[in-house]
């Protein structure tokens, strides 16, 4: 659903920024999207977060990709704000005493699940996800605080695009964010006229 939903959802905010919409192409898009919505909704587990089929456990990296496509569908189409607060709040109450979150173990194995691999990936992806829909609880402040004190250490690319993300979507610690940047882009690989990251983790 979300792979459908999705992208249906930011080439209509793109179209609609860019005032290229035409009325009968965002109707349409508009149709899906609202098909696509209440069904995503459906997949909210009890007690709290999203899992692929609604039910117990709901999975941390699975919620917080959802967090950030509800946030990104409110400027395209009425999102209950109420699901936005209840996904933040179960996220930031499973954040560790050290500002971490841990992998969840198990679902199922696709894109954006395979690449949350250890405490750094996880805890920079949800930070980033947190920052992006407008949380701003005390948790967010200890998990860029984590961060801070970890990113020296990592040469992954995609890590360090993640943490970086975190930092410019928090608004804050600017210094940081630009030497998280300045080592990533220290790692490109340049020829002639291209560059390009190298990792050795599997992409999608």
């Amino acid at each position: 659903t979300s792979s459908v939903t999705y992208p249906n959802v930011l080439v209509l905010d793109y179209l609609k920024r860019t005032e290229q919409a035409k009325p009968e192409v965002q109707m349409k898009a508009e149709q899906y999207i609202n098909v696509g919505y209440q069904r995503l909704l459906s997949f909210e587990v009890e007690g709290g977060g999203f899992s692929w089929f609604g039910n117990a456990p709901a999975h941390k990296v699975l919620t917080a990709y959802g967090l950030l496509e509800f946030h990104d569908m409110s400027r395209v189409h009425e999102v209950d704000p109420g699901v936005i607060r209840r996904t933040q709040a179960w996220l930031a109450g499973l954040q560790k005493a050290d500002g971490t979150w841990e992998p969840d173990a198990g679902g199922i194995s696709e894109g954006i699940i395979n690449r949350q691999t250890d405490t750094l990936r996880v805890t920079a992806y949800i930070t980033w996800m947190l920052a992006e829909s407008g949380y701003e609880g005390p948790e967010l402040a200890k998990a860029l605080n984590y961060l801070e004190g970890k990113w020296r250490g990592e040469k992954d690319p995609y890590v360090l695009a993640v943490i970086g993300n975190a930092f410019v979507s928090a608004g804050s610690k600017e210094k940081v964010a630009g030497a998280v940047i300045d080592e990533l882009a220290g790692l490109a690989v340049v020829e002639d006229k291209i560059a390009y990251w190298e990792t050795q983790a599997p992409t999608f």
